[in-house]
């Protein structure tokens, strides 16, 4: 599921109420159920796991039922057929809106599972969050932070050692330059002026 996109939501009893794709939910429904299992409920309409996934999107599963017995099953499941297999594909990590042919693959279907473990592991290791934070997220606000922290880390890199080709330019040390360094006690290769100013721009925003 794309970063930022539209929410999913089912609609019971003239409410609206978000099926959210939090990690936990995903990792619950999927060792639970599995991929196959939830796209399986949702086609045939399997109440048991409907509720399940209700449930840990945190909507009572008791509105269904009130919702089935007010309007009939028929219609119920004609209104959330189409947001519960979105949910189940935005828990798969997949787009319905991506015009891009999904690539062919061979094989078993990849287990999510360990994905969604190593991106708690990221939230809780790499970002800093808590337990809780990063449960809340879902794998697309997980992986987008993750992606911004890199970011961040390789302009400090940048600004402190220069680019790639400049670290390379940099790093054969004449005699004379190597006694000058010792004697300042400093490198006047090391840009410190770029450093700086990543420090201020850090602080204006």
């Amino acid at each position: 599921m794309k970063l930022g996109a539209d929410g999913i939501y089912v609609e019971l009893a003239g409410e609206a109420y978000e099926l959210r794709p939090s990690l936990r939910a995903s990792m619950r429904l999927v060792r639970r159920h599995g991929l196959s299992g939830l796209l399986a409920a949702v086609q045939g309409f399997n109440l048991t796991v409907i509720t399940d996934m209700l449930r840990e999107a945190a909507i009572k599963p008791s509105r269904l039922l009130a919702e089935i017995a007010a309007i009939g099953l028929g219609s119920v499941r004609n209104r959330l057929t189409g947001p519960l297999a979105a949910f189940v594909l935005a828990i798969a990590g997949i787009d319905p809106d991506d015009a891009k042919p999904p690539e062919a693959t061979t094989g078993k279907p990849a287990d999510p599972e360990p994905v969604f473990a190593q991106l708690f592991g990221i939230a809780t290791g790499w970002l800093g969050w808590t337990p809780e934070e990063a449960w809340n997220a879902t794998p697309a606000e997980i992986i987008a932070a993750r992606a911004g922290r890199t970011d961040l880390i390789t302009d400090v890199l940048k600004a402190v050692f220069g680019t790639t080709d400049e670290k390379t330019s940099a790093t054969t040390y004449t005699a004379d330059q190597l006694a000058k360094i010792e004697e300042q006690g400093r490198d006047p290769a090391f840009d410190r002026s770029g450093l700086h100013g990543l420090k201020n721009k850090g602080r204006a925003a």
